[in-house]
């Protein structure tokens, strides 16, 4: 497929970049990356899909700085996007990671366009309590272990050096104030979608069975390797027919 230009949006004097995929369709996927990545981890769905596509670049990661890298102000950054492409109604937010949290608060603010949210390893309560103890040494068992070696392997599978990414670190601030406050909304249906049980997730938390949460694990996926194209083949069977239905 061939890549969509950026467009861009300001807010508050900040721009914000994304990309806008318009397949005529009635219906848009939002993807929302996480704090160690961008849009690009998303690309290997793209031609799998026929619906229209926004790929949000969240401010203060890669492309843009933010002063106020917060989740209030990146859902804003959302309503403005679709306003922008006139996108009133029937949006999926797709969220990874840090992106799960922003998808969830959008869909808890802006309940009447959502339809559905599904989330690729969201942070939740349990990485809170462990994270309040020793937060650095959580956040590095979270990305899973021998975190470096995969980060190799990445690039050798990718043809991408993404080591510039660690100096996002300076927002753990933001994954700080993301554990924090996360609350899963009632409003719409929600998916969760994880693998490895000693990262992010835990499906043995009781505030995560709530009647409007379906949670699957994939096995043999871990938080950071969801990240390449050895393991995206795994969630994109999971994830596209999720894609393809309104409701779950």
């Amino acid at each position: 497929m061939e890549k969509e230009p950026f467009s861009q949006i300001t807010n508050k004097g900040q721009p914000v970049f994304y990309r806008f995929i318009d397949k005529q369709a009635k219906e848009t996927v939002v993807f929302i990356h996480g704090l160690f990545s961008s849009s690009s981890i998303f690309r290997h769905f793209l031609g799998l899909m026929e619906k229209n596509v926004i790929l949000v670049e969240l401010r203060g990661i890669v492309y843009s700085k933010c002063e106020r890298p917060f989740l209030e102000n990146y859902v804003e950054d959302i309503r403005m996007i679709l306003e922008r492409e006139k996108i009133e109604n029937n949006v999926t937010l797709v969220g990874y990671s840090l992106g799960c949290s922003i998808a969830n608060l959008f869909a808890e603010k802006y309940s009447e366009r959502v339809n559905k949210v599904v989330m690729l390893a969201p942070i939740n309560k349990t990485f809170k309590q462990i994270g309040e103890r020793n937060f650095i040494k959580t956040l590095m068992k979270s990305l899973g272990k021998n975190f470096f070696k995969k980060w190799k392997n990445y690039r050798r599978l990718e043809n991408r050096w993404p080591f510039y990414k660690i100096f996002s670190l300076f927002n753990l601030r933001l994954l700080r104030d993301t554990y924090q406050k996360i609350e899963f909304t009632e409003k719409c249906a929600i998916v969760i979608l994880n693998g490895m049980l000693d990262t992010f997730f835990d499906p043995e938390d009781q505030h995560l069975k709530m009647p409007n949460i379906v949670q699957e694990r994939i096995d043999d996926l871990d938080h950071y390797l969801f990240l390449t194209s050895e393991k995206i083949s795994l969630v994109s069977k999971r994830l596209i027919p999720l894609l393809e239905t309104v409701k779950v």
